[in-house]
C-alpha cells in the first residue's frame, strides 16, 4: 500500500496523522520519513539491549522505552531503537520528556542517519548524558558521552564480546556479549 503524506506538517499534525497508519514514522525538520523494515539480527541486538537495561535499572527510578516510542528534538521527532529516561507518571505520553540514554542499532538504509542528523539532534538534547550506536551483526558500538557538559566531537569505538559499555550517568555496565546473544 502507498501511504502519501502530507509534504509538510506541524509537529501537532503529525502526531494526529501517524494515530491513523499502522507504520512508523519519524518526522524531521517538517518532513514525515517511513522507518525502514529491520533485520533479525536488528531485532535481536534492541531487545537484548532492553532486557540487560530493565535488569540493571530500578523501575522506580527509570523508564526503559523501545518501538515507536517518539524523541522531541525542536524541528524534528526521532524514534530511537531504545531511550532510557527518568521514570515518567504519565502512561499515555508519546515522548520522552527526558532521555538519558538514545540506542540507535544500524541498519544498512540509515547509517548515514545514525551518524549524521540524528547524531547532532540528539547531541543538542540537555538531558541526554550518552548516546549509542550498535551495529547489528557484529560486536561493535560507538558511544559518545558527555563529559563535563560536552559531548566529544568523535564516538569511543567499543569493539569485541569481551568488552564494556560503561554508563555512569546510569550507575549501569553492558557486555557486548550480552547485546549480542543469539546473533554471534
Amino acid at each position: 500500500m502507498t501511504v502519501h503524506a502530507p509534504l509538510s506538517m506541524s509537529k501537532e499534525a503529525f502526531f494526529a496523522w501517524i494515530e491513523q497508519r499502522e507504520e512508523r514514522y519519524e518526522y524531521a525538520r517538517g518532513r514525515v520519513i517511513m522507518m525502514v523494515r529491520i533485520t533479525r539480527n536488528h531485532a535481536q541486538a534492541t531487545g537484548n539491549l532492553v532486557s540487560v537495561l530493565k535488569q540493571r535499572l530500578s523501575p522506580e527510578r527509570y523508564d526503559v522505552a523501545t518501538d515507536g516510542f517518539a524523541v522531541d528534538i525542536g524541528e524534528s521527532f526521532r524514534v530511537p531503537d531504545v531511550v532510557v529516561e527518568p521514570a515518567q507518571t504519565d502512561g499515555k505520553a508519546l515522548e520522552a520528556k527526558a532521555p538519558i540514554l538514545i540506542v540507535e542499532v544500524l541498519s544498512p538504509g540509515t547509517l548515514h542517519v545514525d551518524f549524521g542528523d540524528k547524531r547532532q539532534e540528539y547531541l543538542s538534547l540537555p538531558t541526554l548524558d550518552t548516546y549509542l550506536i550498535v551495529s547489528p551483526d557484529e560486536p561493535r558500538a560507538w558511544i559518545w558521552q558527555r563529559t563535563d557538559g560536552v559531548f566529544p566531537s568523535e564516538p569511543e569505538m567499543i569493539e569485541g564480546l569481551d568488552k564494556q559499555i560503561v554508563l555512569p550517568a546510569l550507575g549501569a555496565q553492558i557486555a557486548l556479549s550480552e547485546i549480542y546473544r543469539g546473533i554471534v
